[in-house]
């Protein structure tokens, strides 16, 4: 093991095809190697295409039950109208958890459309290692979590709840890559985790955005990820510093956390 071992993962592949295109950008960079799928995603199917053959990376399902932008939008994967608490009258996911507490979906329909999602990423070929949460509704529907961790359990899956130990000061990659070596610097050993959202800076980004960020924000933050993780220096530097990426299956398991910690997370899978 390294001083430091960073379980990096990259979120929302097939979200859009300049998040697959940046994605295929910075894993082939060396340090990511976690990527979170979305079958619900509008372009899955080219995600699929261009990333499901990777056998250096560890495939994630994204689990989604919403559709946090304004233009933007996405539904599931089996058939469900409004009565179901998870859709819209258009048939779109609702934009944010929070808004579960009024609908009240039931966690059995939940996970019916959980394990649609899963078989729809086994056909389309990606081999699927672990389970993650896009937005965390987890937080907001009772017994969801425990149904989660039970779902990962009985499909052999990684349940990413064991692994997250966030690395203070580290999230922001606003200052580059000399702003992660000072972070790193500070560090104890030990393993780590956290996420990124890479895309690419296009008109395709732009058209996300919501009531709290623009999408033009998102689109320039997000190609922001992308060119710090696809440098070719990252990865040296890290070595240089006893520092490696490592998959969800090379990691080890820590204690299971809390959903109401990671309040935060919600935050900037909405915002950033």
């Amino acid at each position: 093991m390294a001083r430091i071992d960073m379980v990096a993962r990259s979120d929302d592949l097939g979200s859009s095809i300049s998040a697959n295109q940046a994605i295929d950008r910075v894993t082939r960079a060396g340090f990511i190697k976690n990527v979170s799928v979305m079958a619900p995603g509008p372009h899955v199917e080219a995600a699929a295409k261009l990333l499901a053959g990777r056998q250096d990376l560890c495939f994630g399902m994204h689990t989604t039950l919403n559709a946090e932008w304004d233009k933007v939008k996405w539904g599931p994967v089996i058939p469900l109208d409004e009565t179901s608490g998870l859709v819209d009258a258009k048939g779109y996911f609702l934009s944010n958890p929070s808004m579960f507490a009024s609908t009240k979906p039931a966690v059995e329909a939940i996970m019916r459309e959980v394990a649609a999602q899963l078989e729809k990423l086994h056909t389309l070929g990606f081999a699927i290692q672990y389970l993650d949460s896009h937005m965390f509704p987890e937080m907001v529907i009772p017994g969801l979590d425990e149904a989660m961790e039970d779902f990962a359990k009985k499909k052999g899956l990684i349940d990413h709840m064991y692994f997250y130990n966030l690395p203070p000061g580290f999230q922001d990659f606003s200052g580059g890559l000399p702003a992660m070596t000072e972070a790193l610097k500070t560090l104890p050993n030990g393993q780590y985790f956290f996420v990124t959202h890479p895309s690419l800076d296009t008109e395709e980004m732009r058209m996300t955005g919501n009531a709290e960020v623009r999408g033009e924000e998102v689109a320039k933050a997000r190609a922001y990820e992308t060119e710090v993780f696809s440098t070719p220096e990252l990865v040296p530097m890290l070595a240089a510093m006893d520092c490696q990426g490592l998959r969800y299956d090379q990691a080890l398991p820590q204690q299971r956390a809390k959903v109401e910690a990671f309040k935060h997370m919600s935050d900037y899978e909405q915002e950033s």
